[in-house]
């Protein structure tokens, strides 16, 4: 009977070092430390880390460095890449510099740019000046429009200016508007100026209005205040 039980014992022993591993293993601190050190905080105590953890925290840290290369950061360590990965990066920057060229920022380097993508590039250079001048922005480039294109732009800038003028922004340019659309936009002044007096506000003009919309402006005027 003694000798069974200390099979037993001798077999429970192995199973009882391993629970208190795992169990040491799962244990906050273990695993704030663990984590504290695969983020590089100044908290790591990697003394306290077992081999298996060293292990982890070194890939981590690698993955990082990946990760900031790929970015283009400064604390990206190249040195430490294998043949795979830095064709990796260089592939990941590559195509970021092209995204950059389609978006029209200065970090685009054309220079770099395949003929393929030089060529789609150009296509989206021209697209985004179309926009830029149909919206009247000062990045617009009128010397690379198409004669079609300037025409209409044409159109849609001189729409902006009526709608400008409707409005009654300053920047509005009313002599480019044509007889009927000053008139209208003359009707629109009116209208804004009396609702203005109507509602007592500081915009208004009355000497613009008619003696019936003058009568009017002032009794509701005194509405207004009360």
């Amino acid at each position: 009977m003694n000798a069974w039980r200390r099979v037993i014992f001798l077999l429970f022993i192995p199973f009882l070092i391993c629970h208190t591993a795992f169990v040491e293993a799962q244990s906050p601190a273990r695993q704030q430390n663990l984590f504290a050190c695969e983020n590089d905080w100044d908290s790591c105590n990697s003394a306290a880390l077992t081999p298996a953890e060293k292990y982890q925290v070194a890939a981590a840290k690698h993955e990082q460095n990946v990760a900031n290369c790929k970015n283009a950061l400064s604390t990206c360590d190249r040195s430490t890449l294998s043949g795979p990965e830095l064709a990796e990066v260089a592939m990941v920057l590559h195509q970021n510099m092209v995204g950059e060229c389609w978006s029209g920022t200065t970090a685009c380097e054309h220079e770099k740019l395949t003929a393929a993508e030089a060529a789609g590039v150009a296509v989206a250079e021209e697209q985004k000046n179309v926009s830029d001048c149909w919206n009247g922005w000062s990045s617009c480039n009128v010397a690379k429009l198409s004669p079609s294109e300037l025409s209409e732009v044409a159109v849609a800038q001189h729409r902006r200016n009526v709608s400008q003028c409707w409005d009654g922004y300053s920047n509005c340019d009313r002599s480019q508007l044509s007889a009927t659309e000053l008139a209208a936009v003359r009707v629109a002044d009116h209208h804004r100026d009396y609702l203005a007096c109507v509602s007592g506000l500081t915009g208004c003009d009355g000497s613009r209005l008619t003696p019936a919309e003058a009568e009017t402006s002032i009794s509701g005027s005194k509405k207004a205040a009360r």
